[in-house]
């Protein structure tokens, strides 16, 4: 029982520590996820013909949902913490400290990798 709370509660953890660190990067991943969300969201502008009302219409819509789901995992955090004795609590701040550190090891590894040029292509700044 106490091997099962421990993963359901990792698995919370991670998918809520995960949730917040992409909303919260700064870094160049997280600038190429927003020219990618613009670059989907003109795509289909373009497709369905949106005016630019209906264009406004959506992207509210989007900001809303953001929202929505920022208040979603406020209150997730908020439930779980209160199931939570304060031994547990600290061993979850504990993996979610271990989590952001794995996490900024391999965005940082990976935009190492990225900026390494390629055998046999040069790279083009765009």
């Amino acid at each position: 029982m106490k091997h099962a709370l421990i993963i359901g509660l990792s698995v919370l953890t991670l998918s809520a520590t995960t949730a917040t660190a992409i909303a919260d990067r700064g870094d160049h991943r997280g600038h190429d996820r927003q020219a990618h969300a613009e670059e989907r969201f003109d795509r289909m502008a373009e497709q369905l013909s949106l005016t630019d009302a209906q264009q406004q219409a959506i992207r509210d819509i989007y900001a809303e949902q953001r929202q929505a789901m920022a208040q979603v995992h406020a209150e997730t955090r908020s439930k779980i913490a209160s199931v939570l004795d304060s031994e547990q609590k600290d061993a979850m701040a504990a993996l979610q400290s271990e989590r952001r550190e794995r996490w900024q090891q391999h965005a940082e590894r990976r935009n190492e990798r990225s900026e390494k040029p390629r055998r046999g292509r040069a790279r083009t700044e765009g």
